[in-house]
């Protein structure tokens, strides 16, 4: 399917024709949402499919091992998602290794070394088992993935491509691995700075939209793995806090988009001179720092004893 022509909830989509946005009209995804939130509207504008579109001859994107051993999990553990092509090969160096890539990447797949696939299998084993012993081990189970949702208000057009909706439209996975430390005690910048509680808020609406005698009995997990042994997770579920903050900053977003899109301008920063909040932790840092500057000259100096090597 590669045109949406009504609201609905749709399972087997074109992921291709998802990201360059299947709707009628320009639609709002939670990454532009992000931008709008974190960046501008020129920002936002210059990312979306139909509103700038890529330049035919743009460069293709730079082979990132984190990246491609990410996208061959994702696509290992939801059953779907981007297609791959496994290279034989130690590197891309290769005239042989580079036809196999650009081949690959001509037909839509997504090249991937044979050694990063192999981890990429590790770490998707290593993750069921851990899932397995966990008191939400029902992750990925009774559902499906990559689950498109669209949906109108006002007249716009909204889109969200959902990780892993269960059958009964009440619980939604997110399956997200890092090189970073996804520990408990790091893991709520992580999500902030990733926007986790956005995207949740961008499903929750589009699943109320579309289902709503639901409404208000949703569950968002993300299972964030890292991806050095022992490929360690945990499970975040979004409290009614972190979707709070979401759609706070959702409906800034939308509010954003909606005047953009019917003014058909997209600024970007402010055309006039801003100063800047200064970081409250770099102000401690530098007061503690003079603090201990100013201790150190208070405490009195002893002078050096000099001893005479010639014994007078």
């Amino acid at each position: 399917m590669t045109v949406i022509t009504k609201p609905g909830i749709y399972c087997g989509v074109d992921v291709a024709a998802y990201h360059a946005d299947f709707c009628p009209a320009p639609s709002l995804t939670q990454s532009i949402a992000k931008l709008l939130i974190d960046r501008s509207p020129a920002h936002a504008k210059a990312a979306h499919p139909k509103l700038t579109p890529p330049a035919p001859d743009d460069e293709p994107e730079a082979y990132v091992k984190a990246k491609a051993i990410g996208d061959a999990a994702h696509a290992l553990m939801i059953g779907r998602g981007k297609m791959l092509a496994v290279g034989q090969f130690d590197s891309w160096r290769t005239k042989e290794a580079q036809a196999f890539k650009e081949r690959a990447l001509l037909s839509g797949s997504t090249p991937v070394l044979a050694a990063h696939f192999t981890e990429a299998i590790e770490i998707v084993q290593a993750a069921r088992a851990q899932l397995d012993a966990h008191e939400e081990h029902d992750c990925f189970t009774g559902g499906a993935g990559e689950v498109a949702l669209v949906w109108q208000e006002g007249g716009l057009w909204f889109r969200c491509l959902v990780d892993w909706l269960h059958d009964d439209l009440l619980t939604v996975d997110d399956f997200k691995t890092t090189g970073m430390s996804v520990a408990e005690h790091v893991l709520g910048t992580r999500a902030v700075d990733g926007g986790w509680d956005v995207q949740a808020a961008m499903t929750e609406r589009g699943l109320d939209a579309l289902d709503p005698d639901n409404a208000g009995r949703r569950r968002f997990r993300f299972v964030a793995q890292e991806q050095e042994p022992p490929y360690a997770l945990n499970v975040v579920v979004m409290s009614e806090h972190w979707l709070t903050m979401g759609r706070k900053k959702l409906n800034y977003a939308i509010d954003q988009w909606s005047r953009c899109m019917a003014s058909g301008t997209w600024p970007a920063y402010a055309p006039f001179a801003v100063t800047p909040e200064y970081p409250g932790f770099k102000e401690s840092q530098w007061l503690n720092r003079e603090i201990a500057q100013a201790a150190r000259a208070r405490v009195p100096q002893r002078e050096p004893m000099l001893t005479s090597l010639a014994g007078g």
